[in-house]
């Protein structure tokens, strides 16, 4: 294989990619686990059709992603909607604001956008951050009132 095909090869591969990224993500059970969060968070604002408010208990609390875009990410059990369903929520520290003291038993109202991972067999929310400013995407609010996005 000459030089000059490795570099077309390559110069292809990476047009793809980029190019992936302009769908919209319908599920990310395609997605690697530890780089789906990365590519999610590159898309456009989903339409405010997207976004579902839960209330909902935290059961657990998982560590962080601290490469890339950062993620402070943990377990919650729907209160309503959708009583008993967990979800793990991935909120975005890079673009929003990390819930401080979160412990497990804490009551929020999440706003953001589920999605369905195939691979892993679990439901998750993402988007709990603001996009361009303040009210325009997802927030998480605790029980005392205070409104992280």
């Amino acid at each position: 294989m000459g030089l000059q095909h490795v570099w077309r090869s390559a110069s292809i591969l990476a047009a793809i990619v980029a190019l992936a990224g302009c769908s919209a993500p319908a599920t990310i059970s395609s997605l690697p686990a530890a780089n789906s969060s990365t590519v999610l968070e590159a898309k456009a604002v989903p339409p405010q059709s997207a976004f579902k408010i839960f209330k909902a208990k935290v059961v657990r609390i998982l560590p962080e992603d601290t490469q890339g875009l950062t993620h402070q990410n943990f377990v919650v059990e729907a209160i309503s909607p959708n009583a008993g369903k967990e979800y793990e929520v991935n909120n975005s520290t890079t673009h929003g604001s990390k819930v401080p003291n979160l412990k497990v038993g804490a009551v929020l109202e999440i706003r953001g956008t589920v999605y369905e991972d195939q691979k892993r067999d679990k439901s998750g929310i993402h988007w709990t951050h603001m996009a361009n400013k303040p009210g325009d995407a997802g927030y998480i609010k605790t029980a005392d009132g205070k409104i992280y996005e």
